[in-house]
């Protein structure tokens, strides 16, 4: 059915022939009208009189179709493929033709342009030997760097990153060149210190505490900018320090110092009662010696007491000394808690806290959680509006909900219990008087029915001061999950050579999601600046919670037993959307994946409204003189190697090297933007719908 959208040589040959037969008709029958009265000619000589030319003017077409207009347009066809992506590409010509030597001169010269590139590349890369050498160089002093180090542009956008980053922020599907820094760490603080840093007389560095994105884990991080001449690589540097860790592992040490001290106080109390006792016995007249060991014993009472009291002071001293404060941003702390925690465990929360706080950002992490978890446990507190307000040098920060005050018996109980991440060996309350405060419940005087916990904390002096918080631009997302087409909004006159792409491939447990199928691995590469990144991989196994076919096993080779560990397809999905961000999709026949994807749409809680481009099409699009498109026949027609066939990641990073060598012919065929990839796309989806019409 492909003569419904014949190649524009090939249609116009038909015009002409067609034009051609109606002329002949016109004269045909204008002849036959203006004959002179006479003998009556018979009406089987006026069919012979059409048809015959008409035969042999559809003769000559079909002739020219096929040994002059079909090979010339597949000639065309492979000019470009050889032009634009393969040089080594054989054209694709069945049967005699009447190019004569035109295919074997234009092999000659896609050969000779083949020769000149090799000679061209030899000679760029004889002059980029001494670049990749700094370049390695440079790669291998961050492999070996203790701390994370990122490198952003002045957008936000991660240009570079190390193996202790990547190790750092492991939980974070986000994290690949040309994503947005905002999408892997929390963005409000981040860009509260780079405007400090921008403003007139600042520091050329700066540090602060804040969560990384799924809230996982705290991360002390020193901020530094860079400015060069050109604008395209200046931006900022960042290293990266887990102090998760470092807080538990200093709060385990810290309290086996404390036992050790509290350990005395059980012998202290036991010498007091035997002095105590010697001294009645020598009230009622017992030996006199008796009195004499009696004072002896409270005088070294009397020194172990002293050096008891002079050790805690000491030990309270080291301690709050080696404790380093540190400069937090609270609406960052409460993101990471509200995304960490579960709706059965924490309040809803409303969140207004844009301030500073001086801090030991972990253990306030754990005391805020803690109280939170407290009041949806023990009071039923479904919601709770958190907020931070300065007053001086402190920041009041205020849990409000409706509903009864905290009781005083209640508040002390909390207080005193332990810190389950921290084995529950330091209380509330200690981490409360160790700021130099504690926590108090009172009714919220501004309105009725409503209570409050407070929490006095020192505020952070150098950033109290500074501009408030930029917020970062909103996206908006298209929530329409039944349509096929989604607005693509300014993305619709972006270049294609400037759009992040995620090319992705599911193996599944059949072909009909509708009728229980699902999805048993998805594997993802993503695609920036026009070059595959091969180190910026998603690929996950999925518990599909039915059997697995032999059929399909047979396919991709992914049994039950492999899956049976694996987490659930829901899980997987959540984790491939974080991973894609805003990145436009790409597959082969990507129609099939994204069935399976938007069917689990509502139970993930997440939306794939990114836009989506077929690479299946745009080969039938750009090849039209070839029915061949299959994956290993448009691999080997544009010179792509196959590997991992029929994996999820496998086929992933072929489609990805397919889809760059689309890419460079696109301009061909006037298209530039992802606009109009996608209204080309649409354009052949209209195409495919006819053909199966037929």
């Amino acid at each position: 059915m492909r003569a419904f959208r014949l190649p524009r040589l090939r249609r116009r040959c038909w015009l002409a022939i067609a034009g051609a037969i109606f002329l002949q008709w016109a004269i045909t029958l204008g002849a036959w009208a203006w004959l002179p009265t006479g003998p009556p000619v018979p009406i089987a000589w006026l069919g012979v009189a059409l048809g015959l030319p008409t035969a042999l003017l559809l003769i000559i077409g079909v002739v020219i179709d096929r040994r002059l207009a079909k090979p010339l347009v597949a000639t065309i066809r492979g000019a470009e493929i050889m032009a634009g992506t393969n040089p080594g590409h054989r054209l694709e010509l069945s049967g005699s033709h009447w190019l004569e030597r035109l295919p074997d001169t234009l092999s000659t010269l896609a050969a000779s342009i083949a020769r000149s590139r090799r000679d061209l590349e030899a000679a760029a890369a004889a002059w980029t030997t001494k670049v990749e050498a700094r370049k390695t160089r440079l790669e291998t002093i961050l492999r070996e760097i203790r701390e994370g180090v990122m490198v952003c542009d002045t957008e936000g956008h991660i240009r570079l990153y190390n193996r202790t980053t990547r190790d750092l922020l492991s939980t974070e599907p986000a994290l690949g060149l040309g994503r947005r820094v905002g999408e892997v760490l929390n963005e409000g603080p981040l860009r509260h210190t780079l405007d400090l840093l921008t403003s007139e007389g600042a520091a050329s560095d700066a540090e602060l505490v804040c969560a990384t994105a799924s809230g996982e884990r705290l991360l002390r991080c020193r901020v530094a900018r860079l400015i060069t001449e050109d604008p395209d690589t200046s931006g900022f540097v960042m290293t990266l320090q887990d102090v998760s860790r470092e807080t538990r592992e200093s709060l385990r040490r810290e309290q086996a110092l404390r036992a050790a001290v509290e350990s005395l106080r059980n012998p202290l109390t036991s010498l007091g009662a035997a002095t105590e006792s010697l001294r009645l016995a020598h009230q009622h007249g017992l030996q006199q010696e008796v009195g004499q060991f009696t004072d002896i014993i409270g005088e070294e009472r009397d020194k172990l007491t002293e050096r008891f009291a002079h050790l805690s002071r000491e030990t309270s001293s080291a301690l709050t000394a080696n404790w380093r404060l540190e400069d937090v941003h609270l609406g960052s702390l409460v993101n990471g808690i509200r995304q960490a925690g579960g709706p059965e465990s924490l309040p809803r929360l409303q969140c207004r806290a844009d301030v500073w706080l001086s801090a030991e950002p972990y253990l306030l992490y754990q005391v805020i959680e803690a109280l939170l978890m407290r009041l949806r446990r023990d009071l039923g507190v479904t919601a709770v509006a958190l907020s931070g307000r300065e007053e001086g040098s402190l920041v009041y920060v205020d849990m409000n909900w409706s509903g009864d005050v905290v009781s005083a018996d209640h508040l002390d109980e909390w207080l005193d219990a332990g810190l389950d991440d921290v084995g529950g060996t330091v209380t509330l309350r200690e981490v409360l008087q160790r700021h130099d405060t504690t926590a108090w419940s009172q009714p919220d005087l501004s309105r009725t029915g409503r209570a409050l916990l407070r929490l006095p904390l020192p505020g952070a002096p150098e950033k109290m001061e500074s501009q408030a918080v930029v917020p970062p631009r909103p996206e908006v997302y298209d929530f329409a999950m039944d349509e096929d087409t989604r607005p693509l909004g300014t993305a619709k006159e972006t270049p294609l050579r400037d759009l992040d792409f995620v090319v992705f491939d599911c193996e599944t447990t059949g072909l009909e999601p509708s009728q229980g199928d699902e999805i048993v691995s998805i594997g993802a590469v993503r695609i920036h600046r026009g070059q595959v990144m091969h180190g910026e991989t998603f690929e996950l196994l999925a518990n599909p919670g039915r059997s697995i076919p032999a059929l399909a096993s047979s396919i991709h080779g992914i049994h039950e037993e492999d899956v049976a560990e694996a987490p659930p397809v829901e899980e997987v999905i959540r984790r491939f959307h974080a991973f894609a961000g805003d990145a436009v999709l790409v597959g082969f026949n990507i129609a099939f994946d994204m069935r399976f994807l938007r069917l689990k749409q509502r139970i993930c809680g997440v939306t794939f409204a990114n836009p989506t481009l077929d690479a299946l099409l745009l080969s039938i699009m750009l090849h039209d003189h070839t029915g061949e498109h299959t994956m290993e026949s448009v691999a080997a027609r544009l010179d792509v190697g196959v590997g991992g066939r029929h994996t999820a990641l496998g086929d992933s990073l072929t489609t990805a090297e397919i889809f760059i060598r689309l890419l460079a012919l696109l301009p061909g065929e006037s298209i530039h933007t992802l606009g109009d990839a996608v209204a080309a796309q649409e354009r052949m989806i209209e195409f495919r719908r006819q053909q199966r019409a037929f």
